[in-house]
């Protein structure tokens, strides 16, 4: 594949730039937070006051940061108001309480791993590390630089184009973008003997009609036009030279079903578009800015006014789109060396997929607490931050100890 596709990324002004977060908590006690302004000033954040297990109701995690950030000093009154009542309608639980209706699909990958690691996650996202410097739980070197592989793979085959927005549904005709012209891509390739790749796929959509509503990034999504089929690729990075337990795999596997299933359901035209605008609290009708509509038009896509038309025209494009096949798989590579590789198939269980969910719902909608791993897992434990504070290890704990006591 030799032209370089484009992929956009949306940019806000400075007075929409990122300015809620999440205070670091340290022994559930909220500390001082130093931010780093748009002039290069630094200004320390004090806490309010002390307080335990402090919400992170205002944190974001990288794919949401440009789409949610709102400088509320900006906001019109009216929509501060509407935001007020919508929080005060919003269900108390875990699903709107930390991810505002919409989940990412490593939420579900992280819950199937612990989902009581994963509950630890949202009440103390920062942690003092063995240098006491406090950091995001997930800013760990080999994340970082799993991270700087995954903008390299993408690079080697797009290029960056940056589009100027004014509203957040500016932003999101950026991502609607993204996918119209990877499919695009895709139904016009006309080389019968090469396959076509595009990477960074956004995608969204609630599986099999449930309650719970996904968005994510598809690392790779590539078609052989020989056999007229669809693969979903999930790129991963490892720090040892090992193959992954199957317990790991097992979790980058639900991704990529999850991530098949929603493509799927896109192409199939099974996507409400009232709920999409719902759950991303979004204005379906109101009018792009020229810079976006500028973009949609420079790549022949004409009469996109509105975030709805977007929409409207990503449909279209996907039901003409072939099926997807029944595999997926999973690439490794090494993060100090780029040529150890391991590549992992498999096949579609949609049954398991759909109980998965099923299992995995009443967490999120607070109709059940959570729950840590089985003792046969328990060797999780060893590398989770949160290990010393962990109630459903200690209870594991006792409970093992009772029966030992009961057994001699």
């Amino acid at each position: 594949m030799n032209e370089r596709q484009l992929i956009f990324e949306s940019v806000l002004p400075s007075e929409l730039d990122p300015s809620r977060f999440s205070k670091p908590v340290i022994d559930g006690v909220e500390q001082p937070l130093t931010i780093t302004l748009i002039a290069g000033d630094n200004v320390v954040q004090q806490p309010v006051e002390k307080k335990l297990a402090a919400s992170i109701e205002d944190d974001f995690d990288d794919d949401e940061l440009v789409a949610f950030a709102e400088n509320l000093e900006n906001i019109p009154p009216e929509i501060l108001l509407k935001e007020e009542k919508q929080k005060k309608d919003r269900p108390n639980n875990p699903l709107f309480k930390y991810r505002r209706g919409v989940l990412s699909v490593s939420d579900l990958s992280a819950q199937i791993w612990c989902e009581q690691q994963l509950t630890y996650k949202f009440l103390y996202p920062f942690i003092l590390n063995d240098d006491g410097e406090i950091k995001r739980v997930d800013d760990k070197p080999h994340m970082l630089r799993g991270t700087s592989l995954h903008l390299e793979r993408e690079l080697e085959i797009q290029i960056k184009v940056t589009i100027e927005c004014k509203t957040r549904e500016d932003s999101y005709g950026v991502r609607l973008l993204n996918m119209i012209q990877g499919i695009h891509g895709l139904l016009t390739w006309n080389k019968p003997n090469e396959r076509y790749i595009t990477r960074e796929m956004p995608i969204f959509g609630n599986m099999y009609g449930g309650k719970l509503y996904f968005r994510g990034i598809i690392d790779e999504i590539n078609f052989d036009p020989r056999t007229n089929q669809l693969e979903v690729v999930e790129f991963k990075t490892r720090a040892s030279r090992t193959a992954p337990k199957a317990q790991q795999t097992y979790t980058h596997e639900i991704q990529v079903n999850i991530y098949r299933t929603l493509l799927d359901e896109l192409i199939q035209g099974q996507v409400d578009k009232s709920l999409y605008f719902q759950r991303f609290n979004l204005e379906s009708t109101m009018l792009l800015s020229d810079s976006v509509k500028n973009e949609y038009n420079q790549r022949g896509f004409t009469n996109v006014e509105t975030l709805e038309n977007a929409f409207d025209l990503l449909v279209k494009l996907s039901f003409q789109m072939p099926t997807i096949t029944t595999n997926g798989a999973i690439e490794y590579i090494l993060q100090s060396d780029k040529t150890w590789k391991h590549r992992k198939e498999f096949e579609r269980d949609e049954r398991h997929l759909e109980e998965l969910l099923i299992k995995s719902e009443p967490y999120w909608l607070s109709k059940r607490q959570p729950q840590g791993v089985d003792i046969e897992d328990a060797y999780k434990c060893q590398w989770c931050d949160y290990k010393d504070i962990c109630t459903w290890r200690e209870e594991k704990s006792n409970e093992f100890s009772r029966k030992k006591r009961r057994l001699n």
